[in-house]
């Protein structure tokens, strides 16, 4: 893999390893052994040959948030991701997932964990071959022994739920980008997770859809509760959404914290990185 930095990613990259030392995540000797955690990653490190994407990376996802993990290109989300889903497993470190190591466990275990997950991806990743209604039902025959009037009655409440309820016939070949991703977000929803995972869900929308794809996610969490997991760069998206906000920067979680307190971080670089600053370590050279 070959570096895709910017001169003005590299600087930051430089002054997030100046400030993560002294300003960064919380250890977890010092995190409130009153909290409880959807997600914990503990120390984790991943390699690719000589390039390493995850570098001593801890990072705890609040249970029952909203939380965002934000970072450019490159920085590691995607292969972060795979790791909290156990389709990929660190060369050190842990992640636990409600209590339980995911690489300690087994196959079985590991398939029963990922179906606790509803995973929204960049683009809906629907089947082209398959209308919408059977692109929703797909888990759910694949996974459970429902029958397929149970399966209608959940397919249809959450085409109903992402306002597409005369879109069940259509092919994803038909749809808008916004009607994608609201269908990709019924087929993550139908199986009652407990955790839903977005990759990147502002990729490819207007700022507008952008927002109102914010609003349903907002609106589904307050109504079906669990644990929400927005892996993005969309610095508006964390503001708008984000009840818990994670930096992640060179393979690291920089700072991670409730959205005000992040928002108003006395780390220079996360300041300036959040609000868009002029003043702070990243400068044009």
């Amino acid at each position: 893999m070959t570096s895709t930095e910017t001169p003005e990613e590299r600087k930051l990259l430089d002054a997030a390893a100046d400030f993560e030392h002294h300003e960064g995540p919380l250890t977890f000797s010092e995190r409130d052994p009153g909290d409880f955690w959807s997600i914990e990653c503990v120390n984790i490190h991943k390699s690719f040959g000589r390039n390493a994407i995850l570098r001593g990376l801890d990072f705890c996802v609040p249970e029952g948030t909203i939380t965002v993990v934000l970072g450019p290109s490159g920085t590691g989300k995607s292969v972060l991701i795979k790791h909290l889903i156990g389709l990929m497993f660190p060369d050190r470190g842990d992640v636990i997932v409600h209590g339980q190591s995911v690489p300690d466990m087994l196959q079985a275990d590991l398939l029963e964990m990922r179906r606790r997950f509803g995973i929204l991806f960049q683009d809906g990743a629907l089947f082209g071959s398959m209308n919408v209604y059977d692109n929703v039902a797909f888990p759910l025959r694949q996974h459970t022994d429902k029958s397929e009037d149970e399966i209608d009655a959940l397919v249809q409440a959450r085409l109903a739920d992402v306002g597409l309820t005369t879109a069940g016939t259509r092919m994803p070949g038909e749809l808008s980008g916004g009607m994608r991703k609201r269908a990709g977000f019924a087929r993550a929803l139908v199986m009652e997770p407990e955790i839903v995972m977005f990759d990147e869900p502002d990729s490819g929308l207007d700022p507008v859809r952008t927002l109102l794809l914010c609003d349903l996610i907002q609106a589904m969490h307050s109504l079906y509760g669990g644990t929400y997991i927005l892996i993005t760069h969309d610095i508006a998206t964390a503001r708008q959404i984000g009840q818990y906000v994670g930096v992640l920067w060179r393979g690291r979680i920089v700072q991670s914290g409730d959205r005000d307190e992040m928002f108003d971080s006395s780390n220079p670089f996360v300041r300036q990185f959040l609000n868009r600053e002029r003043g702070g370590p990243l400068g044009m050279e």
